[in-house]
């Protein structure tokens, strides 16, 4: 968060009025990139504020750096003036911030967040009590001890490769609860054609040790600010690591993340996070651009990410009307 001020001092010059506003020069900083805040001055009298009318009002655009544009009507705040900005330059972080001074409104806004929460915390218990109808009627479930946030879903796939490793090892090929020579993980919103993965390891024999397949992203540097902000991996780039629609990894990898998960650091996100676990392996990886990254569709796609249940079902009915996922000649739906 961060204050832009530039208080008045004995003697100092109170700036440059402009149509019954005074203006003052302020500490420079670098926003980053693509951020997006809000501009706000403020005055312990609402008169004070509405001497400028924003919507009216043209500001400099400083050269196409920052863009402005009006707040719509409706904040719960009282007694600020706003302005929305966008910057399109420099790589440094800084924030804007507001203060309240109708306590009526905020209480109002504050329980009005109680009841909300305490909705949501009744929706999250009815869904733990149906996944675990669902895991006990089809035994398709492994529950971890984890708070189910993103920050957390790389100490979650740890967690689960443990599981496979907390029995005694059955046989050879056998890890745990499970025998097999290959693991493919993927996620919920994902389009996976078994069919074609399963072709492809016999077509390219690659039932093998030390083994990832997926398709990498090389030299993908590592972000300081913003959603995706890594601020524990000190190098500007991270290893090769494969997007999270789909990989497969040989048994022996599993195991050695399942016995080492206490001891590895879980990053920001879980497909960087087997990236770094897996550099200090050295895995023989198989790159594979049918493991799409993005939400594309093509006939001969092993994985495709980010889709809506209802769009899963469309893609696996096209796939049963005639082959291809992506549409039919006839337009099949």
């Amino acid at each position: 968060r961060r204050w832009v001020t530039s208080p008045l001092r004995p003697g100092q010059s109170w700036g440059t009025r402009l149509n019954g506003v005074w203006y003052k020069p302020v500490d420079w900083f670098i926003l980053p990139k693509g951020f997006e805040g809000t501009l706000v001055w403020e005055s312990p009298d609402l008169a004070g504020l509405t001497t400028v009318n924003t919507s009216r009002e043209k500001l400099n655009n400083g050269g196409g750096v920052l863009k402005f544009s009006s707040v719509p009507n409706g904040f719960p705040f009282f007694f600020t003036d706003m302005l929305h900005f966008e910057c399109s330059g420099l790589p440094r972080v800084g924030e804007g911030s507001h203060s309240n001074y109708d306590m009526a409104s905020l209480w109002k806004v504050l329980h009005g967040h109680r009841g909300a929460m305490q909705t949501h915390g009744t929706r999250l218990q009815m869904e733990d009590g149906l996944w675990k109808q669902e895991g006990l009627r089809y035994g398709d479930i492994v529950f971890v001890d984890i708070v189910d946030t993103y920050r957390n879903v790389p100490s979650k796939l740890l967690q689960f490769y443990k599981w496979w490793v907390d029995n005694s090892l059955l046989s050879y090929r056998s890890v745990g609860n499970a025998a097999f020579d290959l693991l493919l993980k993927t996620d919920d919103d994902c389009y996976i054609d078994v069919d074609k993965v399963l072709m492809k390891i016999d077509q390219k024999d690659l039932k093998r040790r030390n083994f990832w397949w997926g398709n990498f992203r090389q030299s993908w540097a590592v972000d300081r600010i913003g959603k995706w902000q890594e601020l524990e991996y000190a190098s500007p780039a991270y290893p090769a690591f494969a997007c999270g629609s789909g990989y497969v990894a040989s048994r022996d990898l599993v195991q050695w993340l399942a016995s080492n998960a206490e001891q590895l650091k879980a990053y920001q996100g879980e497909d960087v996070s087997m990236g770094i676990w897996m550099a200090a392996v050295g895995p023989q990886k198989y790159q594979d651009a049918g493991w799409l990254c993005e939400k594309e569709c093509y006939q001969d796609m092993l994985s495709s990410p980010q889709h809506s249940p209802e769009e899963l079902r469309t893609l696996w009915a096209r796939k049963r009307a005639c082959g291809d996922p992506c549409g039919c000649p006839w337009g099949h739906s």
